[in-house]
């Protein structure tokens, strides 16, 4: 299991949305089309901006060579946010051996946070999951 959390200030997005395709190098036509019309749309995107973050981190590997659009911040019905990983931001996933990635979204009238657990993880040549000791201590 890996963990990341990211921090936006939701002004910073607003800024960067004004600059000529900044929002649709980022953000799939699906992640644009659950928020289109919400009042507070420059919330949603720092939060699903700042979910994206949280899920690189969380695979341990930021976005060197990988897009944005490889990780996509999709919601349920229930407005739970649910992450969909395609292109390199997948096959890192795979190779990892992960089972699974979660994200919480959170956003105040300043600020968007979120963090992503994968669970799962990585695994030596025999499946055992791969010991990551710190110190003389188990990581727990």
């Amino acid at each position: 299991m890996e963990i990341g959390v990211d921090i936006i200030e939701i002004g910073r997005i607003k800024r960067a949305c004004a600059r000529k395709n900044f929002v649709y190098r980022l953000f799939t036509l699906r992640e644009l089309e659950g928020i289109k019309g919400k009042r507070s749309f420059y919330a949603h995107l720092a939060g699903k901006y700042a979910a994206k973050e949280a899920v690189v981190k969380a695979l341990g590997t930021g976005f060197r060579n990988m897009k944005w659009k490889d990780v996509e911040i999709l919601n349920q019905p229930s407005g739970k946010p649910v992450v969909i990983l395609s292109g390199k931001a997948k096959k890192v996933f795979e190779e990892k051996n992960y089972k699974s990635i979660d994200v919480s979204i959170s956003h105040c009238r300043e600020y968007a946070i979120a963090f992503a657990v994968a669970f799962g993880g990585e695994a030596d040549e025999s499946g055992q999951p791969v010991n990551h000791e710190r110190n003389g201590s188990d990581r727990h």
